[in-house]
């Protein structure tokens, strides 16, 4: 499957925090993404935050258990 881009690239429109990613094409969006994020190993995973890590805003963002074991 093909990498997904973390939600703050995909839809920089909408704000962290913003009730764009609890409903509409954002929620569709970080569905999609959690889904994905799961099929990585952890080892990808660890990768992934490393390559795309939090920007202001999105503290936490994998932590809260986004694509989490």
């Amino acid at each position: 499957m093909e990498e997904l881009q973390p939600p703050w690239l995909k839809h920089a429109e909408i704000s962290a925090g913003s009730i764009g990613w609890r409903m509409g094409y954002g929620e569709d969006y970080m569905d999609q993404f959690d889904r994905w994020f799961a099929t990585l190993g952890s080892g990808d995973r660890d990768a992934y935050r490393i390559r795309y890590p939090e920007p202001d805003g999105w503290n936490g963002f994998y932590a809260r258990g986004r694509g989490s074991e």
